[in-house]
């Protein structure tokens, strides 16, 4: 199969811009997993409150981790 000089160009083009674009995206809070609006915050909460809750979650990730690089190679929960 035999591919346009001009087509191999324009799709290298367009791959080349649609990288950064969805990077910029990513940043944005939109993408897989991310959400388009605020970030969820009580009324009322204050900045004390706000850092327990980012510490607890990043515990919480960190157990998790541990416990998925604990788990042996091939192995899954089911």
């Amino acid at each position: 199969m035999v591919v346009s000089p001009w087509l191999f160009a324009i799709v290298i083009v367009g791959a080349a811009l649609v990288c950064p674009a969805l990077m910029w995206l990513g940043r944005r809070g939109i993408g897989p997993g991310c959400a388009v609006c605020s970030p969820r915050r009580d009324e009322g909460e204050t900045l004390e409150e706000l850092k327990t809750r980012q510490r607890a979650l990043t515990r919480h990730i960190d157990e998790l981790e541990l416990h998925r690089v604990a788990e042996p190679a091939g192995q899954t929960h089911d």
